[in-house]
């Protein structure tokens, strides 16, 4: 096929051009391919992941509701061990923990919930975690590091019915009834959802009558 000499200057102009920048380009062209594939792929994963880790989690709450002991331990110690970024991981650990507790294993108990704080990709279950030491730390008879774990805990957490209703418990234990009282009431102040309310209300009703 014959051109034009416009056409064949234009020609020589972008052959020229290609074997300037011609590699150049096909890099950075197969690079963002590369990069695409690589977010989907990355995506599907997420997706495939949490697809097994939902799956798992059901069968933790099945084996938790029929008392299955043996199953329960198994599950939630997969889910810990494969998915610990995933959501259902921090659960299972604390659904964990409760069982462990049931069963009078308060080390494993234990280990469960220090999971959560040390393990865990999930910081949103931290507070929950942290109250739940402390109690088991309350009920060992250790109430200075019961109020330490309380006190570490950071805002807006730190303001949360749950973590006001646990510190209550902690001063109670150190005999501060003034300042048990003032935390139950803070906690009744900001239990919106009325989840702890009548629990701490009960505790409030319990302590003496305030000196004059």
């Amino acid at each position: 096929m014959a051109y034009d000499l416009e056409e064949q200057e234009s020609l020589d102009q972008l052959k020229a051009w290609w074997e300037k920048w011609g590699n150049l380009t096909l890099s950075c062209i197969t690079v963002g391919c590369l990069g695409f594939a690589a977010w989907n792929g990355w995506n599907w994963y997420e997706r495939n992941q949490g697809a097994k880790a939902t799956v798992a989690y059901v069968q933790l709450q099945n084996a938790y509701v029929q008392n299955d002991a043996k199953n329960m331990k198994s599950l939630a110690d997969g889910l810990m061990k494969e998915y610990p970024r995933h959501v259902f991981a921090s659960l299972a650990a604390l659904m964990k923990a409760t069982s462990e507790l049931e069963a009078g294993n308060r080390d494993a108990a234990r280990a469960a919930l220090e999971w959560v704080l040390n393990e865990a990709k999930r910081p949103e279950y931290k507070a929950v975690a942290t109250v739940r030491l402390a109690g088991l730390e309350l009920d060992a008879g250790n109430v200075d590091k019961a109020l330490t774990l309380v006190r570490s805990i950071k805002a807006p957490e730190a303001d949360s019915a749950m973590v006001l209703d646990r510190l209550g418990d902690v001063l109670l234990a150190k005999g501060e009834v003034e300042n048990a009282r003032a935390a139950w009431k803070r906690a009744m102040e900001v239990d919106t959802e009325g989840a702890l309310s009548a629990l701490v209300n009960l505790k409030l009703q319990a302590l003496p009558e305030p000196k004059v």
